[in-house]
């Protein structure tokens, strides 16, 4: 349906961090762009509201949630505990095509990185991350991680406008190492060790944006 359209697409911009904190939502300029009328594009927005990944004003605004650094550690705890699993399950339960293309994605994204190509490099280790999980087959987990990257996705513009590599929440070396070596218990704990990392540099980029 449109409407499903319309949430798909602005998902995928929430995720990768297209839409900032406090952004505007307007519910004419998406229709333009999408060609369409304001009635599956509100629709859309209304339910991306109820699930806390847009926000809705008195006057029926919509906007980009700002989440709190306390927010932002409680969802960042939900990844740590959830993903590490998905990664486990995962290596388990793939075949030896599934671990090529992991690797193969593990490549990409090393080269995204090397180019400091942040954008990419974003986007490739999301997909990375998305083709990893699916082999897990524990798909009430899978609704749970994406709901959680759909909420945490605006924070990562900090990130983008950051000049610092340090900053940079990649961390795909370790998991490279566990997937070449079809080891689950190293793969769940690359994921552990860059949720962990993830957190402790997205806390100093909100601090240092004024929460």
């Amino acid at each position: 349906s449109l409407t499903r359209r319309v949430e798909d697409r602005l998902k995928c911009a929430l995720i990768l961090g297209y839409l900032k904190p406090g952004d505007k939502v307007v519910t004419k300029n998406i229709a333009d762009a999408m060609k369409m009328s304001v009635t599956p594009v509100r629709e859309s927005l209304i339910r991306l509201s109820a699930s806390s990944a847009l926000a809705l004003t008195p006057s029926h605004a919509f906007f980009v949630p700002v989440i709190t650094s306390e927010q932002f550690n409680e969802y960042m705890r939900m990844r740590r505990l959830i993903e590490p699993e998905l990664a486990e399950k995962a290596v388990l339960n793939m075949d030896d095509k599934s671990f090529e293309e992991c690797l193969s994605m593990c490549q990409k994204l090393r080269s995204a990185y090397d180019r400091r190509d942040v954008y990419l490099a974003h986007q490739l280790n999301l997909t990375l991350r998305l083709k990893l999980y699916i082999h897990a087959d524990l798909p009430e987990f899978f609704k749970i991680v994406t709901q959680l990257w759909i909420n945490l996705g605006p924070t990562l513009s900090y990130t983008f406008e950051s000049d610092s590599e340090e900053k940079w929440p990649i961390f795909f070396s370790s998991l490279e190492l566990a997937l070449s070596n079809r080891d689950a218990g190293a793969a769940a704990d690359a994921i552990r060790e860059s949720l962990d990392k993830g957190l402790r540099i997205y806390l100093s980029l909100l601090t240092e944006q004024g929460e």
